[in-house]
């Protein structure tokens, strides 16, 4: 019976579970890598509309929060393994409904959008809960290293678009569909759980739960919880902004190709493989705030050399472009490994007993942010200009740098 376990067996337990996830988001993160670089511009392609482009890709962000809480209660309640391993169908039908999807045919493009990122956020919630139950100590470093395992995947997925010029963005679709299994595959055979038996929700009685303040009540009467909720919010609404329609607004306004954007997320994603156990490091020895306001600073310089990468070209340098979206992808990389260390340690510390529902709370409602943000950067994109929207959230950083001075805590 696993609950006979002792110490040092569920230590065991714990060091393989990690490199078994290890290695599964070295897969997924191939399977990621190409989708991320041809996801927009397929969407575009079949749209021809920057602005329902921005539209399609919001619908796929409310996906992954909207759920969230419903997600973490069945996480908590069913186990991490189980959830991980239901992303699977949801995973493989989105990917379906995009390879059927055409310029006549829209309804499977949205179809494959809310099933494939309905995956997603099933997969992702119980796995960022899954390294928190299985890391003892040095939390933050846990993470970056299974983000280094994953952006290490990104590298071969995006060298394959590069290679892959003459493919239809389709065929990297059906690539992803195969990884998909394989990942469920290895999750099924060599994931396990056991040291879960004490702790399992199930064996709460439901007289217990409801005496307790609700989940909700908890965050909303915790002034730290309160505070990491609404700089959490304002980051998702900021930083989408301009990224919402980043890809699709290079090939659109600068006719990037899918190759270029191909190297553009190979050095990204070289970054952040070679940053996030620094980054992991760095959040473990100097706090939440002061690695989290880092990130913005890092942040700042990725929409300051995109802004000005415009200016130039607009200037008559069109060389400059090029290497200037490139060189503006490291200083992002490092933003993306001193922010997720910091946030993912807040966000699994909420709740002891009920961790992925809290997880989830705050994770639907800082997903309010991101409602608005593709019709806002798909508008403006329109309406005024392509850079407008990086420069509303290079403004928007100075913000949140002041919100986490004053009000957030360690």
């Amino acid at each position: 019976m696993n609950k006979y376990l002792n110490s040092a067996e569920i230590d065991k337990i714990k060091r393989k579970n990690l490199w078994v996830l290890f290695f599964i988001n070295l897969l997924h993160g191939m399977g990621a890598g190409m989708f991320n670089v041809v996801y927009q511009p397929f969407i575009l392609d079949l749209t021809g509309s920057v602005l329902i482009m921005g539209i399609l890709v919001t619908i796929g962000g409310i996906v992954q929060f909207l759920p969230m809480p419903l997600i973490g209660r069945l996480s908590d309640r069913f186990g991490r393994k189980k959830m991980m391993l239901s992303s699977i169908p949801f995973y493989f039908l989105g990917l379906i409904s995009l390879i059927f999807s055409s310029s006549t045919a829209i309804i499977f493009l949205i179809l494959g959008i809310v099933l494939y990122f309905l995956g997603v956020v099933i997969n992702n919630l119980s796995s960022l809960i899954f390294i928190s139950e299985n890391s003892n100590k040095s939390k933050g470093l846990m993470y970056g290293l299974i983000l280094f395992s994953f952006f290490g995947g990104t590298i071969f997925g995006s060298t394959f678009v590069l290679l892959g010029g003459a493919f239809d963005s389709r065929v990297f679709f059906l690539i992803f569909l195969g990884i998909i299994i394989g990942e469920g595959t290895i999750n099924l055979v060599f994931i396990s759980e056991k040291f879960r038996f004490d702790k399992n929700p199930r064996s709460i009685s439901l007289k217990s739960i409801d005496t307790e303040l609700s989940v909700w009540k908890k965050i909303m009467k915790n002034p730290k919880s309160k505070a990491l909720l609404i700089f959490l919010t304002l980051d998702l609404f900021i930083y989408n902004i301009g990224l919402s329609i980043y890809s699709g607004g290079l090939k659109d306004f600068y006719f990037i190709t899918r190759e270029e954007l191909a190297l553009i997320t190979i050095v990204f994603s070289t970054s952040n493989m070679l940053f996030q156990i620094p980054g992991g490091h760095l959040a473990d020895k100097i706090g939440k705030k002061k690695s989290l306001i880092f990130s913005q600073y890092f942040g700042l310089s990725f929409f300051a050399i995109n802004i000005l990468a415009y200016f130039v070209w607009a200037g008559g340098f069109t060389a400059f472009l090029l290497p200037a979206l490139i060189i503006s992808h490291i200083p992002f990389a490092m933003s993306v490994c001193t922010f997720i260390p910091s946030e993912q340690m807040a966000l699994t510390d909420l709740d002891e007993t009920r961790k992925a529902e809290s997880y989830g709370i705050v994770g639907m409602i800082r997903g309010i942010g991101f409602i608005p943000t593709g019709y806002i950067g798909g508008f403006l994109v329109v309406n005024v200009h392509y850079v407008a929207p990086l420069i509303i959230s290079f403004f928007g950083i100075f913000f949140e740098i002041w919100y986490l001075f004053k009000y957030f805590h360690d």
